[in-house]
């Protein structure tokens, strides 16, 4: 068996429902699977009832709250209360293809190897998105990288590195992500808090620690889900706010791994900032004028935080 974890916070009750329906219909069978919904502080608290259609289907299935606001928190309360060696983390906004389940399990009997995993995470046909907003959708969580398999063992990010939505992490990854939650409190700092926060790289934290482990990530194609995007996630504003965000995280993210280090010159000397800012946006504006102004976003979020770390 494997435990399905599911955080969430305000979510979209309909949404939600069709992703229930998805963790319901899966081909894999109820004997395979435990889900667990943790509800992060949603106003008002979610009903246990959301889970009655699964537990009529002999599905085992259970919802606790986490009141500290956070998707750190929640995923920690989450593994908290599971016990097997595999986890797989859906999010709200996440239709699993029929056989999702089945797949990842199938493929977890072949790749002793792998502490890791992911596969396509689409765009419902539903949902449609101006061509500007393209560039963006894989900081939005849209994955598609193909149909061939891949795997890597390397202490950086690859195409092989699962994004949190539909990922399957052995036991020994998430333990050393415990750890690592206890050992900085910068941790916290990744993830997103309430609909306000746009901090990320929650999901590669976990995931590099299989590298330390002398484990793999994979890309296993053969996994799919519809990754139902709030339409206000398209907006210009939004975006801008997220790239920014990314560019905070991704420094967070770089220390986490590597321990503090001195600010590098292209952020920390002024005219050479602005040349650098000069090139993203000529390279960014080649897919679309937003994501020129994006990647621009991205490089002042990263020297914001550098900045922020210098103060300390």
């Amino acid at each position: 068996m494997i435990s399905i974890c599911l955080c969430t916070h305000n979510p979209r009750l309909d949404i939600l429902k069709k992703v229930l329906e998805s963790i319901q219909n899966q081909s894999a069978g109820a004997e395979s699977f435990h889900f667990l919904l943790v509800d992060n502080a949603s106003d008002p608290p979610l009903d246990a009832s959301l889970l009655d259609q699964l537990k009529k289907c002999g599905i085992s299935a259970q919802m606790i709250h986490e009141p500290s606001l956070g998707l750190q928190y929640a995923r920690i309360a989450a593994v908290r209360h599971t016990r097997f060696d595999w986890v797989l983390w859906v999010d709200d906004d996440n239709e699993l293809s029929p056989d999702f389940i089945k797949n990842g399990l199938d493929f977890i009997k072949t790749h002793s190897e792998v502490g890791c995993f992911g596969g396509k995470l689409l765009l419902p046909k539903t949902i449609k998105s101006s061509k500007w907003v393209v560039p963006f959708l894989p900081y939005l969580g849209i994955k598609n990288n193909g149909n061939t398999i891949l795997i890597e063992k390397t202490d950086a990010w690859t195409l092989a590195e699962p994004p949190g939505a539909g990922a399957w992490v052995h036991r020994r990854v998430i333990d050393a992500y415990l750890l690592r939650a206890e050992e900085n409190p910068a941790f916290f700092q990744l993830g997103r808090a309430g609909s306000k926060g746009l901090a990320s790289c929650d999901d590669s934290i976990m995931m590099r620690g299989a590298y330390r482990l002398d484990l793999a990530c994979a890309y296993v194609p053969s996994l799919w889900l519809y990754h139902h995007l709030d339409n206000k996630r398209f907006k210009f504003n939004y975006l801008i706010r997220l790239m920014f965000g990314y560019g905070e995280s991704h420094t967070v993210l770089a220390r986490l791994l590597a321990g503090p280090k001195k600010t590098p010159k292209e952020y920390r000397v002024i005219v050479r900032f602005l040349w650098l800012l000069l090139k993203a946006f000529k390279g960014g504006i080649n897919q679309s004028l937003a994501f020129g102004i994006g990647i621009v976003a991205y490089h002042l979020g990263v020297r914001s935080e550098y900045l922020r770390q210098q103060q300390k």
